[in-house]
């Protein structure tokens, strides 16, 4: 009788080694982004500066469509804040005039996004590249001579009022409150969508975006992809366009008609490509970034007419040295600080202190 041999028995790891153990780059990551967040609480015009920071965490949420529809499924889609007004309208809409908490608010402005979604999405199917940016830029000026023009859904030209959202003992009413929800909203929503990069339905936008003909032959469906990336795009800017509405406290369809819609969402599109578009963070970093300039260069009179030509040479330079935009620059100077702190720590604190400096010049020789 043959003895047969024993497997042999593997030990279990133990379980300090499941735990999760956050890098160097992380730690530092997760400390420069609680800075940020703060930085607000310690400047002198607090109430300002926390409006500001919503703004931009807004911003931030309507430029994640950005990220998926254009960095990730490479589709030229450019009626970001169209999708952001059906959002804010149709918040403003359940929340003045049925009653509706901006809880569930929220949750419709994204849903309402559908329609116009699957009709570009039925258009991306036949049109790419620069086509499919003029059919956009059309659909979103019949929109705006449309939709944005009735008034049962616009409320007027007095818009509707809206408030500021509740979560049992906790109001958001104030500018600092609205602050902390905006950011950690749009916070959850940059993980979320770094997420769906490496879930199959981002895998599957990627492979469509760098060629569409091998991703077909490796059993991708095309058009479903390009359908679920324009929902998901819409949806998102939907969302963005909710918490537009609730800052905004007084919402109206003006600035979502021709030609400011078209304008904001050219603007979008470039503060997305600034950060990083290929990456959820970078609609993150791009929106800090402009917005708080912008509101630095609207203090400056003589120089907030140039803030245009500002961003455009600053997306040029970008796009030919830098295409990951700022992110990539952030990843280039962290990789630089590890390897040669001596050099890294001193060429960032001097990059970060030079513009800072030049806010401060700008400001003081308005």
């Amino acid at each position: 009788m043959t003895a047969v041999a024993a497997e042999p028995r593997v030990k279990a790891p133990p379980l300090g080694a499941l735990r999760w153990r956050p890098s160097r780059a992380q730690l530092i990551g997760a400390g420069t982004l609680a800075l940020v967040a703060a930085f607000p609480a310690v400047l002198p015009n607090r109430d300002f500066a926390f409006f500001v920071g919503a703004y931009a965490s807004v911003y931030a949420m309507i430029g994640l469509s950005v990220v998926v529809v254009t960095g990730y499924a490479g589709l030229c889609a450019l009626m970001p804040y169209s999708f952001a007004g059906i959002g804010a309208m149709v918040t403003g809409l359940s929340m003045a005039s049925w009653g509706w908490p901006f809880w569930l608010a929220v949750p419709l402005a994204a849903v309402a996004t559908a329609p116009v979604a699957l009709l570009v999405g039925v258009a991306s199917v036949r049109l790419k590249g620069l086509y499919l940016a003029i059919a956009t830029l059309t659909l979103a000026n019949a929109l705006g001579e449309t939709f944005f023009r009735w008034g049962a859904v616009t409320g007027g030209s007095a818009g509707w009022t809206v408030t500021r959202p509740t979560a049992g003992p906790v109001d958001f009413g104030s500018d600092a409150a609205f602050y902390v929800l905006a950011l950690g909203s749009v916070l959850l929503l940059v993980w979320m969508i770094h997420g769906l990069r490496h879930a199959r339905t981002g895998r599957a936008m990627v492979a469509v975006r760098d060629n569409e003909v091998e991703a077909q032959a490796l059993g991708i469906n095309v058009y479903k992809t390009k359908l679920v990336t324009l929902l998901i795009g819409g949806m998102l800017a939907g969302v963005g366009g909710a918490f537009l509405a609730a800052l905004q406290v007084a919402p109206t369809a003006e600035p979502f008609r021709s030609p400011i819609s078209e304008a904001t969402s050219f603007l979008l599109v470039a503060t997305v490509a600034i950060g990083g578009v290929d990456r959820a963070l970078g609609a993150f970093i791009g929106a800090v970034a402009l917005v708080v300039q912008q509101q630095v260069f609207a203090g400056a009179e003589f120089f907030y007419p140039f803030f245009g030509i500002y961003t455009g040479l600053l997306l040029i330079v970008l796009l030919k040295f830098r295409p990951g935009g700022l992110l990539q620059i952030a990843r280039m100077q962290g990789e630089m600080i590890r390897r040669r702190p001596a050099v890294g720590i001193p060429v960032t604190a001097g990059v970060l202190g030079l513009n800072v400096g030049l806010a401060y010049l700008i400001l003081r020789l308005s």
